[in-house]
């Protein structure tokens, strides 16, 4: 067992270990109601839906919910809702779902660095690219990791310009111990099967704001405010009824559900404290981070691998790794138009790109499954000399 399944070794997982399992409610807890809408004929803007948002907007904090279909519609809808225009500064170490609505909206991605301890938009970068056309910033709890709103709002309120949170990794998360989802103009939360609260697909944009709350529900309804008569060029944007049941059952297990993602990554981090090269993601002390994703840094020079080849090893080992976000949005081919004016400019991001390297992480998953994920990066880097000459 002392020999890594990359050199020939015995897998430590005879099936492979997947990256992810969305943790859902027992079928039984949620078929009289599923069961109701078949009846009814219901399926769409029902009450399940009016519910699943008074309770989302209770959970976080905020006068308002609503139900879309999913983050990258939210947040396009939120984007044409905050009358944003010019330029908006957001980071480039994030998924292309917070920069895509942008630029259907018409609006410019500016691109700023990130923190290289918490990963999240660091707000002197941030500060540093407006100008006189930016009209917000648009800032990511990466992982789950609460982002410094504090920081944020204040680079913001002195620029004059609108702070927008794109939370797609945000339920579960903790800010200074209250719920994240209350911050900025709106924050805009993912319920995939990725995330730890579940709709199918699906999102919320969660806001004080009443007008942007009011034309993100027009605007989710083609723009149509129900009168045939449109106000603005809207989306099909709707949340079934389906899904916000499964929100509702998914919102009761959300804590527990956080706690053991929480106790899971304690696993981790006590599993690998020591290794030469293996870096975490630092969260604030008040906060609480959902772990949306488990993520390391792997630098090569201390591992004695890249992260490339440590997801090789990784992959014998029969376990399923991400690399989050490489390469980072600026420098995807949409927007290669304008990504070699950044090459170089984000240092922070383009390096957490190539050495950042996600693990398996589920909220029912087993603590003995991420012991041995530990022991196998830890007999990897034991034979990383071995594994360097026979991978390359």
């Amino acid at each position: 067992m002392s020999t890594p399944a990359v050199l020939g070794g015995t897998p430590l997982f005879e099936s492979p270990l997947p990256f992810m399992r969305p943790t859902l409610p027992e079928f039984s807890e949620v078929a009289g109601e599923i069961g109701e809408i078949f009846q009814t004929g219901m399926v769409t803007k029902g009450k399940y839906l009016a519910a699943f948002e008074q309770a989302v907007a209770q959970h976080v904090g905020t006068r308002h919910a609503v139900g879309v279909s999913s983050c990258t519609t939210g947040l396009t809808l939120t984007y044409k809702a905050a009358e944003l225009t010019g330029e908006v500064v957001v980071p480039s170490f994030t998924f292309m779902a917070t920069v895509h609505p942008l630029v259907w909206c018409g609006l410019t991605p500016v691109f700023a660095d990130v923190d290289p301890d918490t990963w999240n938009l660091d707000p002197d970068s941030a500060a540093a690219a407006i100008t006189p056309a930016t009209s917000a910033i648009v800032a990511t709890h990466v992982f789950g990791n609460p982002a410094d709103v504090e920081r944020l709002e204040s680079v913001a309120r002195r620029a004059g310009v609108k702070l927008l949170f794109d939370a797609a990794h945000g339920f579960g998360a903790l800010y200074r111990g209250k719920p994240v989802g209350s911050h900025g103009e709106a924050e805009v939360f993912s319920s995939s099967p990725t995330k730890l609260l579940v709709t199918g697909e699906g999102g919320i944009v969660a806001t004080n704001n009443a007008e942007i709350a009011r034309r993100v529900e027009v605007g989710r309804e083609y723009g149509n405010p129900g009168n045939y008569d449109t106000e603005f060029p809207g989306l099909n944007a709707r949340m079934q009824e389906f899904s916000a049941i499964l929100g509702l059952h998914s919102l009761r297990m959300l804590e527990d559900n956080a706690k053991r993602r929480n106790h899971l990554v304690d696993i981790y981090r006590q599993g690998l404290q020591g290794v030469e090269g293996i870096y975490f993601q630092k969260i604030d002390p008040r906060d609480r981070c959902s772990y949306k994703d488990f993520s390391i840094r792997v630098v090569e020079s201390e591992f004695g691998l890249s992260r490339d080849m440590l997801v090789q090893a990784l992959r014998a080992e029969g376990v399923d790794t991400r690399n989050y976000y490489d390469p980072p949005v600026h420098l995807h081919t949409a927007y290669r138009h304008v990504g070699e004016r950044y090459r170089g400019r984000l240092p922070v991001t383009e390096r957490l790109a190539k050495e950042c390297v996600s693990l398996p992480i589920f909220s029912h998953m087993e603590p003995d499954a991420v012991q041995r994920i530990c022991e196998a990066i830890r007999r990897i880097q034991r034979h990383s000399a071995a594994i360097r000459k026979a991978l390359s």
